[in-house]
């Protein structure tokens, strides 16, 4: 039996506090956790803590799709589309809700009364802090500035309740500055589906990776400081190299060591993996990943177009090929990045639940995926897939430790040996040299990405490539776009036709600058009208 379906299954009285103390309603700090008899015979030892923080755990997850993004096209009767088309307005997405992080603060307000071993302690007041980092993060992606709370807020704290968002250069410091304090107190373990200071580390990199770059590319901000969240990116992204984690070349069910891990129904043994959500049939946890292959949605040409062509020894770009814009779907497979083969559905491929070769739904728009596509019969039904869902995996942290030093200017030879090219060797592509991409730098790539300042200019392009292919598919697109500048989704996502695979036009996409960050809904503002002075542009 899997260990985290083990705590999910046998800690629901820490659910139950969970609900009990924090109360139910997520709106608007409009409810707040109250005192109880419950309380106090709570919160007493280290097991109370961990008991409470596994309500936590469902705060990371995995993706099986880069939905909103220049990756993904989407069928007519789709929300997505609704909103790339521009039939759907912005304001209907996404919510103004602080329950989650008021459930953190909860607990990190009452442990002062725990007693036992402090490292123990601390390492479930770390695991907190992590959380409450991770969830308030993702607002400063939604909203940018937003309020910070780091107590345990009473319906009398009226002038905290009722205060302006705060700026993001705050928020964001009080974010790293709860991953730094996780990083130094939380345990190592070995488990890949609990948590311990490698996940926070992961994150952390994560993190800091997206922030240095969103600075670097978004002047508008005013923040110049984006080489300080970039070293921060790469420090934490070494210490995870240090031998622990290996790319997987375990192969199973006839399929490579790179697909095998979107479709396997066990990763907790995989060396790759940091952090898995394991799921399973037994136990009735299930995903509906059967979707992703040619349902709402199917992979866009600009992405086939970027996995590169293998030539002999060196790798070109498949732009570069004769007749490359007339090649038949056959024939766009020919001599390419294995990756393509493993992620687009190829001509022949049988799903699970057919006798013969998948006939494209071309109503879904673009090439169908395969990644995550799972391969037995039985998953293949809404919300009846149980293959695991990897949260954090080594490939990540090699593509974040180069990009931040490309970013820097300071990548070497053997930085990309020992993080691209691992990458590369795991799916049989040509090593990639520094030099070459410092010299031969693709027009393609440098008219997508215009605005890149580094003194490694063409490394961060190559570098970028390389994180689109290696990660399409698992949510990280829509996020990348946003933090290369706004200028890249005005130039891919407005106005752009999206092409079925039989030349057809699907849709045109229509985006603009005001679609990056949501609005402020009105109800809060009602209930705060100090926000109003703070709503985000264009609402």
């Amino acid at each position: 039996m899997k260990s985290i379906k083990k705590q999910l299954y046998t800690t629901a009285l820490g659910f139950g506090l969970l609900n009990v103390l924090s109360g139910c309603n997520d709106s608007f700090m409009d409810r707040f956790p109250e005192t109880s008899i419950t309380e106090k015979v709570f919160f007493q030892n280290a097991g109370d803590l961990e008991s409470y923080t596994n309500g936590m755990y469902g705060y990371l997850s995995g993706s099986y799709w880069d939905a909103v993004s220049d990756n993904m096209l989407y069928k007519e009767e789709s929300s997505t589309y609704e909103l790339l088309s521009g039939l759907r307005s912005p304001e209907t997405w996404g919510t103004w809700s602080w329950g989650d992080i008021r459930k953190v603060n909860f607990m990190l307000a009452r442990t002062g009364k725990v007693t036992g071993d402090k490292a123990e302690i601390n390492h479930y007041i770390g695991l907190a802090r992590m959380f409450r980092a991770k969830l308030y993060y993702d607002k400063v992606k939604s909203y940018s500035d937003v309020p910070w709370y780091s107590a345990d807020l009473q319906t009398t704290d009226t002038e905290e309740l009722y205060k302006p968002q705060d700026p993001r250069a705050l928020v964001v410091d009080s974010v790293m500055a709860d991953l730094d304090f996780a990083v130094k107190n939380m345990k190592t373990g070995a488990s890949k589906t609990r948590i311990f200071r490698n996940v926070a580390l992961a994150l952390q990199a994560r993190i800091a990776l997206n922030e240095g770059t969103f600075r670097k590319y978004h002047p508008e901000l005013g923040l110049n400081d984006a080489d300080r969240f970039l070293n921060v990116a790469v420090s934490a992204a070494e210490q995870l190299m240090d031998g622990t984690y290996s790319l997987s070349e375990v192969k199973s069910d006839g399929l490579e060591a790179y697909e095998s891990l979107f479709c396997s129904l066990n990763l907790t043994n995989n060396p790759e993996m940091i952090l898995v959500s394991d799921y399973d049939k037994a136990l009735g946890r299930f995903h509906n990943s059967q979707q992703v292959c040619d349902f709402y949605h199917g992979l866009s040409r600009d992405l086939m177009e970027d996995y590169l062509v293998i030539d002999g020894n060196r790798t070109k770009t498949f732009q570069s090929v004769p007749g490359y814009a007339t090649k038949t779907y056959q024939e766009i497979f020919e001599n390419r990045d294995p990756r393509l083969r493993q992620t687009i559905m190829w001509p022949g491929y049988q799903k699970a639940s057919e006798s013969e070769p998948h006939r494209i739904n071309v109503d879904a728009g673009g090439y169908p995926q395969i990644k995550f596509d799972p391969r037995t019969h039985d998953q293949i039904g809404w919300n009846l897939s149980y293959t695991d869902l990897p949260i954090f995996r080594y490939a990540e942290i090699l593509l974040i430790y180069a990009e931040a030093k490309a970013e820097l200017g300071t990548l070497t030879q053997p930085d990309v040996d020992r993080s691209i090219n691992l990458i590369r060797k795991r799916v049989g592509m040509p090593e990639a040299s520094l030099a070459d991409w410092l010299a031969n730098i693709d027009p393609v790539q440098e008219a997508r990405y215009s605005n890149v300042s580094s003194t490694q200019r063409g490394a961060v392009l190559e570098v970028r490539r390389e994180r689109r292919i290696e990660l399409a598919g698992e949510g990280f697109r829509g996020d990348d776009m946003t933090r290369y500048s706004d200028d890249y989704w005005k130039e891919h996502m407005n106005n752009v036709p999206i092409m079925t695979p039989d030349g057809d036009t699907e849709l045109t996409m229509k985006w603009s600058s005001r679609m990056r960050l949501k609005p402020i809904p009105q109800t809060a503002i009602d209930l705060n009208p100090l926000l109003a002075g703070d709503q985000n542009p264009g609402y």
